[in-house]
């Protein structure tokens, strides 16, 4: 097991298989970079690689990971790979067609992206008209077993508070985790300053109608959870702006551009592009352990009107 020069033990690795994404959220997409993707065989062998050394937790990310159409197969070799747990996130636009292969191919839990439950402010935040289509993945994945189902949403001042109570409310009766995203600043789009809503701001509005009560969250978490008591499912708040979570960090991000990334505000990254294309298994092992070593202890701090963002999330997969 890998160990920074923190005494953190990395053993999660987030691995974007795709730039590609069918959506065009706000606040995210800042450019469309088409460059070519790592092959099935390609995934196999560094996903194996990463077992090897340790790693328990793979989470299978893009760009959207749905646009692939070998995404069952992708799974398929991740699992066989031996990770503890293999789980994906997915804006879930083609979730109702394929949750069942899913499934069946070893994926263990999934998160579906959903910013809001009214069809309009989901257009005006996707610029395309999929609600329903999200909403029967959604229904599907929770049909086929998933379970826990999370849904992450990212909070945005003046665009999506009206959404909040609605889906801390589908917690009641469904097992749903409903996590609350702060927004994050992405290179190229200013939404940021206009639109970040702090995760206290989310508290308020829930507590106006709910008592919460803090529920027990495992160390490496990076949400914060909570209950309301009656309802069967959790809500949670991700809080990377204005509190962040560097000290339980246990993970590496690995793009579809073989970079990998020890923090997702880093510009600093180690290309695993040659070991790869020769499958040199010894040279990808030495520039996993190099990523480990230049993991900082924690980013900077993320104020509105600084000038620290995320290069390309399509990239780096959030």
């Amino acid at each position: 097991m890998l160990k920074d020069n923190f005494g953190r033990e990395i053993t999660y690795l987030r691995f974007s298989i795709t730039q590609r994404c069918n959506f065009r959220c706000v606040y995210c997409h800042s450019y469309n970079n088409m460059s070519s993707e790592p092959s099935l065989d390609d995934i196999s062998f560094i996903v194996n690689v990463f077992s090897s050394l340790g790693f328990k937790k793979i989470r299978i990310t893009g760009g959207e990971p749905l646009v692939r159409n070998d995404i069952v197969d992708i799974v398929r070799v991740v699992k066989q790979a031996k990770f503890d747990e293999v789980v994906m996130t997915t804006n879930g636009y083609r979730l109702h067609q394929v949750a069942r292969d899913l499934k069946a191919a070893g994926l263990d839990r999934i998160n579906i992206s959903i910013d809001s439950l009214n069809r309009s402010t989901f257009l005006s935040i996707t610029s395309l008209d999929k609600f329903d289509d999200v909403y029967k993945g959604l229904l599907e994945a929770i049909s086929v077993g998933f379970n826990p189902v999370k849904i992450n949403t990212v909070l945005l001042r003046g665009i999506n508070e009206s959404d909040i109570l609605p889906l801390v409310e589908m917690t009641k009766d469904n097992n749903l985790i409903v996590r609350f995203i702060e927004l994050m600043p992405v290179k190229g789009n200013s939404f940021f300053d206009e639109h970040f809503l702090s995760y206290r701001d989310a508290i308020k509005i829930i507590e106006s109608k709910y008592k919460l009560e803090k529920h027990p969250t495992p160390w490496h978490e990076v949400a914060s959870y909570y209950k309301i008591n009656g309802f069967k499912g959790l809500i949670g708040f991700i809080t990377s702006v204005s509190q962040h979570f560097c000290g339980s960090c246990n993970r590496l991000r690995l793009t579809s551009t073989f970079k990998i990334f020890p923090c997702l505000f880093s510009s600093e990254y180690v290309s695993i592009k040659d070991a790869v294309l020769y499958r040199d298994e010894k040279l990808l092992k030495d520039l996993i352990m190099e990523s480990v070593n230049i993991k900082p202890p924690a980013h900077g701090e993320i104020k509105i009107g600084t000038k620290e963002f995320i290069e390309n999330m399509q990239e780096l997969g959030g």
